[in-house]
């Protein structure tokens, strides 16, 4: 696989992730919508394919958390209410998959990196924070009813915030270092 197969399907992750990452919101209309991000995620699956030998088998993942968005996104749009949230055994259903779903192509991306000699802990350590943060906050717990659990939320929100923003710039990083080498005049 070339360099530069590599380095879009990297940018399309990267990008992937800022949709997913930043809400901006016209009124109910969010104008960076998941369903883009894993839009961006199904290019780049078709473009590091080759490269990484499981994270085809990501693809139909992909696929559902695209729809499901794109669904829920309608219905915002016209009704001004999640669909997806009204069924709650759905929405823990499709959160489930969106946990595993980054976790496994944040692993993939740091095997790549390893494989051509690039760091990859904080990639790593990013995928764990983010997934971890992510299980914590569906634990069945008192969540509003309890002022030390609601303390504990808006720390784990801030550290989301953060891990994701780092793991945002690290996918940039990573991206940045399989730049095709400019054509010498």
């Amino acid at each position: 696989m070339n360099q530069e197969q590599i380095y879009r399907g990297l940018s399309k992750v990267a990008w992937g992730y800022v949709f997913l990452t930043f809400n901006l919101n016209l009124g109910t209309l969010n104008v960076l919508p998941n369903w883009a991000g894993y839009l961006f995620f199904l290019a780049a699956i078709g473009l590091l394919g080759e490269e990484l030998r499981d994270l085809p088998l990501l693809k139909p993942f992909c696929i559902l958390l695209a729809a499901v968005d794109v669904v829920d996104w309608l219905a915002i749009l016209v009704t001004g209410e999640s669909l997806v949230g009204r069924f709650f055994l759905v929405y823990l259903l499709v959160v489930c998959v969106s946990i595993y779903f980054q976790f496994q192509l944040i692993t993939d991306l740091a095997l790549l990196a390893e494989e051509h000699g690039l760091p990859s802990a904080v990639l790593r350590g990013c995928r764990n924070v983010d997934a971890a943060i992510s299980v914590l906050i569906l634990l069945p717990l008192p969540w509003e009813d309890n002022e030390l659990l609601t303390v504990l939320t808006v720390l784990l929100l801030l550290t989301g915030i953060i891990v994701r923003l780092i793991l945002v710039w690290q996918l940039f990083t990573l991206r940045k270092s399989f730049r095709p080498e400019a054509p010498e005049a």
